[in-house]
């Protein structure tokens, strides 16, 4: 019972704190970005340890753990996004990481048997996810400076994430409920919805092409100074063939989203893109650890 009041603690400060950084000036962007990685940083761990508290207790865990590993998924962008400067996406990501983790600390509430715990919070974080793409809609149909190709570019994706969103709701609604199917098509409409928050940063005439081709020009940078880290523990005698395999990966990710970009698609080329940093990313991580070892 302790735990779980101080993690219910954790998450109302977390929420509470979230309000308050939303009303930070722009001069305090790089603040408000970080204040948001770390509450996302808390809400994770808190979920977590209330998901093995509740696995140990007994309880069903699936949709819960894949709600985290969903937030987790979308904290580690909003972490390149920081490194990158872009202040904007990292409150975007991180936004919804925690309402990720909410959602996976909800779904594990005794309050109500499981099942019905999990269909009730996953349809609304449905409802929410509706919400964001009638905002983001309402947006386009606001604003001039859009070209017309993104535009409808844009509007295919937000037709893709409700037509996933339905789906989930149709698996939490009908006889044969399956709430862990319900889960896994609402993380894809998360994903489709975070692009597009990152695309409407880029959403003017003149921008958007540029924007995009420097994120993938400092993808290619990054990827060069990780080959020349695993030059080094090459002749340290550490093994990092699988690593060099990874970013040949994430190398033709980049490529793909390169050409993707000549051709205007700059959907499909943020996709690629943001596969590549998560790999390189991950490459990162592994890269310490093997300097460690």
């Amino acid at each position: 019972m302790l735990v779980r009041r101080h993690i219910a603690a954790l998450l109302i400060v977390a929420m509470i704190v979230a309000t308050y950084a939303a009303s930070v000036t722009a001069q305090g962007d790089q603040t408000k970005a970080k204040m948001f990685l770390q509450i996302a940083e808390n809400a994770k761990e808190a979920a977590l340890e209330f998901a093995e508290s509740a696995k140990a207790g007994g309880k069903d865990v699936t949709a819960a753990v894949f709600l985290i590993g969903v937030g987790s998924n979308l904290l580690n962008q909003a972490k390149v996004a920081y490194e990158k400067g872009d202040y904007d996406s990292v409150v975007a990501r991180a936004r919804m990481a925690q309402e990720m983790f909410r959602d996976a600390f909800q779904a594990l509430s005794p309050e109500k048997p499981s099942a019905e715990e999990n269909e009730a919070r996953l349809l609304e974080a449905v409802e929410r996810a509706r919400k964001r793409i009638l905002k983001i809609r309402e947006v386009l149909s606001n604003s001039t400076e859009i070209a017309q190709d993104l535009r409808a570019q844009i509007n295919s994706r937000l037709n893709q994430a409700e037509g996933v969103l339905n789906e989930a709701e149709s698996f939490l609604k009908s006889n044969a409920k399956d709430a862990s199917e319900a889960a896994r098509k609402l993380a894809q409409a998360e994903k489709v919805i975070a692009e597009v928050f990152v695309l409407m940063k880029y959403a003017s005439k003149e921008s958007s092409k540029h924007h995009m081709e420097a994120f993938l020009r400092d993808l290619e940078r990054d990827i060069s100074r990780l080959r020349d880290e695993l030059e080094k523990l090459e002749k340290k005698g550490v093994k990092v063939d699988d690593l060099n395999h990874q970013l040949d990966q994430a190398v033709n990710l980049v490529k793909n989203a390169q050409e993707k970009v000549s051709k205007d698609d700059l959907v499909g080329a943020l996709a690629d893109g943001e596969s590549a940093g998560e790999i390189v990313e991950n490459v990162k991580g592994e890269i310490v650890n093997r300097h460690r070892s």
